[in-house]
C-alpha cells in the first residue's frame, strides 16, 4: 500500500498571550497585544510538522471528507475560540502583579530645593479643586472613576460629596454653618478610621477607598479655603491621610488579583472593575503625594525632608480611564499601549504615547514632580487655571 504525508498546520501564539490566555494576532516581530503593552514578544521554538499517514486508495473519500468537515481539521485553541475560561487573576497581571505595586522613593534630586514656587502650588491645588467641582457636576473626575460609585455609594463619600457641594455654594451669610458641617463630617470620618479586618476583602477595600477619597476632599477644602479652623484641621490630618493611603495600597495590592468582585459587578465586567479599583487607588496616592508634599515644603519648611510619599505606576494615556464600558476598555487595551508607566519611566511614556494623548492627570503628576518649566519644554504649554482665593499663606 502506497503511503503519502499530509501536513497538518499548527497554531503558534506568543508566550505572553499563551500565559494570559488571550487571543494572539501572531504578528512578528510583535503581536498587537504585546505591542500595546510595551512588552517583549517571543514565540516558542518551532516544532517538527505533524504528519498523518493516509492510504492512496482512500484519497477520494479523504478529499470528500476534507471538503465537508475536515476543511477545518485544525482545531482552534481555547485562546482563539475566546471561550469564557479566562482566569482574571492571570489576565490582570499586566496592571496588578506584585511588581506593579512597588513604590518608587522620591528621586534624590527632589530632596534638594525643588523647582517650585508658591504660585505652582496654588495652581496645582486649584486644579484638584476644579476636578472636585467636575465630580459634583458630572459624578466623575480624573481620580474618581465614573463607574466606581454607580451601584454603591457609601455614606462616607456621600457626606463628602454633600459637604463639597455646600462648600461650592458658600456665601458670606452661610460660611460659618458650612464650615461647621465640614468640620463635624471630617472629625467623624477620622474618628471612625478605616476598616481593618484580620482577613481583608474586596468589599472592605472598596469602602476604604471611599473613606480615603472623602478625607482627600476635606483636605482640599481645608487647604484651599481661607477659614483658619479648617486649615488647622487639615494640617492635623496630613499624616492621617498619608497613613490611610499607605494602608489602602498595601491591602489592595494583595486583594485585587485574587478577590471576588462585589455581587453588583456583572461577571463580564470583573476584569475592568479590578482595573478601576487598582487605578483609583494609585491615583489617590499620587494626588495625595503631590498636593500634601508641596504643601509641606512651603508651609512646614525646616530641614531636609522627603518632598512626597514617592511614586507609583499609573495609566497615562487618554481613553482608558474614560472608557464607558468594559467592552470599550478591553478594545482600548487590545489596540493601544495604555501608557502604564512609573514616574521613573517618563522617557518611555514620551516615546510610546503621543503628546496629544497624554492625559490631564498624567500632566498634573508630571508637573508636581518635575515642575512647570520641564512640562512646558517636553509637553508644550498648558492652559492656566482661573484665579482663585485659596493659597497656602
Amino acid at each position: 500500500m502506497t503511503l503519502r504525508m499530509v501536513d497538518v498546520p499548527s497554531s503558534r501564539v506568543c508566550m505572553n498571550c499563551a500565559e494570559a490566555r488571550r487571543k494572539c494576532t501572531k504578528e512578528r516581530p510583535q503581536c498587537r497585544r504585546c505591542q500595546t503593552r510595551g512588552r517583549t514578544c517571543s514565540y516558542p521554538p518551532s516544532k517538527p510538522s505533524s504528519f498523518i499517514i493516509l492510504p492512496v486508495e482512500s484519497t477520494t473519500i479523504s478529499n470528500a471528507v476534507t471538503r465537508s468537515n475536515f476543511g477545518m481539521t485544525r482545531i482552534p485553541s481555547p485562546i482563539e475560540l475566546n471561550l469564557p475560561v479566562l482566569d482574571d487573576r492571570i489576565a490582570s497581571r499586566w496592571f496588578a502583579s506584585p511588581e506593579t505595586w512597588v513604590i518608587d522613593p522620591p528621586h534624590a534630586q527632589l530632596y534638594l530645593p525643588p523647582p517650585f514656587t508658591l504660585a505652582d502650588y496654588n495652581r496645582m491645588l486649584r486644579k484638584v479643586v476644579d476636578w472636585l467641582i467636575r465630580w459634583v457636576e458630572t459624578a466623575s473626575n480624573p481620580f474618581i472613576h465614573h463607574q466606581l460609585w454607580k451601584k454603591c455609594f457609601p455614606a462616607e463619600i456621600q457626606n463628602a460629596y454633600m459637604a463639597l457641594a455646600a462648600f461650592l455654594h458658600k456665601t458670606s451669610s452661610n460660611a460659618e454653618i458650612i464650615s461647621r458641617i465640614i468640620e463635624d463630617r471630617v472629625t467623624e470620618l477620622v474618628a471612625n478610621g478605616l476598616i481593618l479586618n484580620a482577613e481583608p476583602n474586596m468589599r472592605d477595600d472598596v469602602l476604604n477607598l471611599g473613606r480615603v477619597q472623602a478625607l482627600l476632599v476635606y483636605q482640599c477644602i481645608g487647604l484651599y479655603d481661607g477659614d483658619v479652623r479648617l486649615r488647622k484641621l487639615a494640617e492635623r490630618h496630613l499624616n492621617i491621610l498619608e497613613s490611610w493611603v499607605n494602608i489602602l495600597m498595601q491591602h489592595t495590592s494583595s486583594m485585587v488579583t485574587v478577590a471576588t468582585p462585589p455581587d453588583n459587578v456583572p461577571p463580564g465586567n470583573s476584569l475592568w472593575y479590578s482595573w478601576i479599583i487598582a487605578e483609583s487607588v494609585r491615583r489617590i496616592w499620587l494626588v495625595t503625594a503631590g498636593m500634601q508634599g508641596m504643601y509641606r515644603y512651603f508651609a512646614q519648611s525646616g530641614g531636609p525632608q522627603p518632598p512626597c510619599l514617592g511614586g507609583t505606576i499609573f495609566t497615562s494615556r487618554n481613553g482608558f480611564w474614560e472608557a464607558p464600558s468594559a467592552l470599550a476598555w478591553e478594545k482600548q487595551c487590545s489596540e493601544r499601549f495604555s501608557g502604564l508607566v512609573r514616574l521613573t519611566e517618563t522617557e518611555k511614556m514620551l516615546a510610546m504615547v503621543p503628546k496629544e494623548e497624554i492625559s490631564e492627570f498624567a500632566k498634573m503628576v508630571l508637573e508636581c514632580t518635575y515642575g512647570s518649566d520641564w512640562c512646558e519644554q517636553r509637553l508644550g504649554p498648558s492652559s492656566q487655571p482661573s484665579d482663585h482665593n485659596g493659597s497656602v499663606v
